[in-house]
């Protein structure tokens, strides 16, 4: 017999437990691709392409774990002008950290490989773009 008229067989959950469950997933799912990409990374041209790789990844996911925190802070209750403001702001900033990061980068270690620095930073903004997408059932 099924559940009663009322009962749920899903839990409910609130839209900001949802948020930060796919908070967690995202910025998790980036993580590993920064520790992955690392580890390929040493594997093929050593310690400092291992470096190079963990900071290009590293500028990409705490620039876009900002993003969407930004982005989560504005709820479905909110108008609709707050929540575009927030995505805009949001963007702006994301775009901002991302310069900051990298020129720190380049400033610190002029030489740093530029192969694996740039993609993993690619590989990392690619989760951003295809987790969502995945993530919806």
């Amino acid at each position: 017999m099924g559940p009663a008229h009322g009962d749920s067989v899903v839990p409910n959950r609130t839209s900001a437990e949802i948020r930060r469950r796919l908070l967690g997933r995202m910025a998790g799912s980036q993580a590993l691709v920064v520790l992955a990409a690392a580890a390929i990374s040493a594997a093929v041209g050593g310690p400092e392409w291992a470096l190079a790789s963990a900071l290009g990844g590293l500028a990409c996911l705490l620039a876009q774990t900002w993003f969407a925190w930004r982005m989560f802070r504005a709820g479905p209750g909110d108008p609709p002008r707050a929540m575009i403001a927030a995505f805009y702001q949001g963007e702006m900033v994301k775009l901002a950290l991302i310069v900051v990061f990298l020129v720190a980068i380049f400033r610190a270690w002029p030489a740093v490989p530029l192969a694996p620095l740039v993609l993993t930073f690619i590989a990392v903004q690619a989760v951003h773009w295809f987790v969502p997408l995945l993530l919806e059932r």
